[in-house]
């Protein structure tokens, strides 16, 4: 992989309180993988949650790569963290997403190099605050909850599984905690607020 001094962190974000895009929504989850299509309608409460997120994923994605990119280039493999998969030789080279979502907010971080992990939790509790911190770690390294006593915060970010990461707290989300982890230094935030409407449109 190439040295990268720094890198822009993309990070779009909607709130889900809007006109929920029956159609729109009807329409990606058709595309997406048959697992994700299957645990997306044996959990309908979450359903919007999850295809926002998605959605948001795609975006973002498709925002860094230049390119369009489909539903079905998207991997949710059990236990494991979600990702781009257009083919298992270029793995390596493809971005990272983490989503993530807290009552009314979802957003999805996206980077060209490196790890990303990002977390939302409704609330403005300081304990919120470490959390979403410890969780952001966890979703980088695409570790579970069952690691989270074994994530070390540190000024300025985190250890988790050996790797070194960057925070960056967020106050894009009133009434919400929310920070983003990455392996690598980000010179530049994008961030964008996404109608629903916006973002299931065609």
């Amino acid at each position: 992989m190439q040295a990268v001094e720094s890198q822009t962190l993309i990070l779009y974000h909607s709130d889900l309180r809007g006109q929920w895009p029956e159609e729109g929504a009807r329409s990606l989850a058709a595309r997406l993988p048959y697992a994700k299509r299957l645990e997306v309608a044996a959990h309908a409460a979450a359903a919007p949650a999850t295809l926002a997120g998605v959605a948001l994923a795609l975006r973002a994605l498709s925002e860094l790569t230049g390119v369009r990119v489909s539903p079905g280039e998207l991997a949710f493999p059990d236990g494991g963290k979600p990702h781009l998969a257009r083919t298992a030789a270029a793995a390596q080279d493809e971005p990272d997403f983490s989503i993530s979502h807290s009552g009314p907010w979802v957003g999805c971080a996206a980077v060209a190099h490196g790890l990303v992990g990002f977390d939302v939790e409704l609330g403005t509790e300081p304990r919120l605050s470490a959390w979403a911190a410890r969780e952001a770690a966890l979703k980088a390294c695409g570790a579970g909850l069952t690691e989270a006593r074994d994530v070390e915060l540190v000024a300025g970010g985190a250890r988790c599984r050996g790797v070194a990461l960057k925070s960056l707290p967020l106050e894009l989300f009133p009434g919400a905690a929310a920070c983003v982890m990455t392996s690598l230094p980000v010179g530049r935030l994008e961030a964008r607020a996404l109608s629903l409407a916006e973002l299931f449109a065609p």
